[in-house]
């Protein structure tokens, strides 16, 4: 059988990424894939990450097909970060070996089972392995453990990481990450593979999740959720406790000067301040997260983080019917915020006791 050739675009940015991975997806089933990556010239993060999640699944069909890679020595970032090997071609680095540095985070895969199981071991809350595993990654992408910049990031990539551990049934999601000081940016896409937003959602009887764009939309609300909803049972309170308000917190720090995508099943949705919404066809098993923080903005933050807050609460009033569940510190506040040694005074101040 003759194989079929896929060709990848020039780009590998975010409008190019979702139509190359769609067509990725509608592959037909053969033997070999031939894969030409002659005409390549640009290389960011969340694209490395859903292509190559792309490719791995097409790797994975019942007919096992095999790989035949070419026109790719010139993707040396590429080879660094994980990419290549993330699908079975022997090139470059495999995911998580490149040491990471005070600019980059390579694509890395984390096993569900081991986050739950490394929690486990040391006696403590999931959520608190996951801040712990957020903070590390934070340090690696700004060179420091202290600061706004560390600060943002390590609430950002927790609140994504603890969707995908909480809500996505998913085995295993990737992570990939790059910064850019001197453009003052910050890009952090994470993916995992699991049911999806819509299928999250639909366990809240009180919104309408008939199709993916409504459920982008509900995702991103203040304190809407799949397990925390008027007339459902709250098994946990404390910091960790599920209340919906992760990606509403984390997409308004994103669009203080950056953008914020989320994409899951058919839809997928683009922030950015100014410019309102922008949709994209997908076909996506899943949840991807991009997320691109401007780092010029973040002297401003907590004043931000303020306002999103108290918009987040008349949300909450005024849809009680919908969201009729307490916010949890967790996902209100930076880390420094609710370290065990001032969460009574700030659960006081925030006035959840």
């Amino acid at each position: 059988m003759t194989p079929i050739k896929i060709v990848a675009p020039r780009q590998f940015d975010l409008p190019s990424a979702i139509s190359f991975a769609a067509e990725i997806a509608g592959t037909p089933d053969a033997d070999e894939y031939a894969l030409d990556f002659s005409n390549v010239r640009l290389v960011e993060p969340f694209p490395m990450l859903l292509i190559s999640s792309e490719f791995r699944k097409l790797a994975r069909r019942e007919n096992a097909p095999t790989f035949v890679c070419s026109n790719f020595e010139h993707m040396t970032y590429a080879a660094h970060m994980g990419f290549f090997k993330s699908f079975g071609i022997e090139h470059g680095n495999a995911p998580g070996e490149a040491p990471g540095s005070a600019r980059y985070l390579p694509i890395t895969v984390f096993e569900i089972e081991d986050v739950e199981r490394e929690a486990a071991l040391k006696g403590i809350e999931v959520g608190n392995q996951i801040e712990s595993t957020s903070q590390r990654l934070s340090a690696m992408l700004c060179g420091s453990e202290e600061g706004p910049l560390f600060d943002t990031l390590t609430y950002s990539i927790r609140e994504i990481m603890r969707n995908a551990v909480e809500h996505s049934r998913a085995e295993r999601f990737g992570i990939c990450a790059q910064h850019w000081p001197s453009k003052h940016r910050v890009e952090v896409a994470i993916l995992d593979r699991g049911i999806g937003i819509r299928n999250t959602l639909s366990r809240n009887p009180h919104i309408d999740v008939s199709d993916d764009k409504k459920a982008l939309n509900f995702a991103l609300m203040p304190a809407v959720s799949g397990k925390a909803f008027k007339g459902s049972k709250v098994r946990r309170r404390g910091n960790w406790t599920n209340s919906g308000f992760g990606l509403y917190m984390t997409n308004r720090i994103c669009r203080n000067g950056g953008n914020f995508f989320i994409a899951s099943g058919d839809a997928g949705m683009l922030l950015t301040k100014g410019e309102g919404k922008r949709y994209f066809g997908c076909g996506l098993d899943g949840t991807a997260v991009r997320m691109v923080i401007d780092t010029s903005q973040l002297p401003q933050l907590r004043d931000s983080l303020h306002r999103y807050k108290e918009e987040g609460f008349e949300f909450q009033r005024k849809y009680k019917e919908i969201v009729d569940i307490d916010p949890s510190s967790a996902s209100l506040m930076l880390s420094e915020d609710f370290e065990v040694s001032v969460v009574d005074r700030i659960l006081s101040k925030l006035k959840l006791r």
